[in-house]
């Protein structure tokens, strides 16, 4: 695995370099971070890394979402058994 170095840029630097870095984060996997006045603003990454994260989110979410089919389910019998129970009343129209 390539180690993924990061280099800080300004924003004047990072517009007149652009090209560059995107080269660099492309071909050399490097993080390129942004300044403005002095203050970390943004960050040039692999789209790879992005998308690694993006996935492993989803796998995330699908495993919290286990066993909320029983629950639903449930929830459902329950509402249903409330309605017979209910007392109606007569509605006019």
């Amino acid at each position: 695995m390539v180690k993924k170095m990061e280099n800080l840029f300004s924003v004047t630097e990072a517009k007149s370099k652009f090209s560059e870095l995107i080269n660099r984060v492309i071909y050399r996997k490097e993080r390129i971070i942004v300044t403005k006045k002095g203050k970390k603003v943004a960050i040039l990454i692999p789209l790879e890394d992005e998308t690694k994260k993006e996935a492993a989110g989803l796998i995330i979410a699908q495993g919290s979402l286990t066993g909320l089919d029983n629950e639903i389910d449930k929830m459902t019998d329950n509402i249903y058994k409330q309605r017979k129970n209910e007392i109606t009343r007569e509605v006019n129209l």
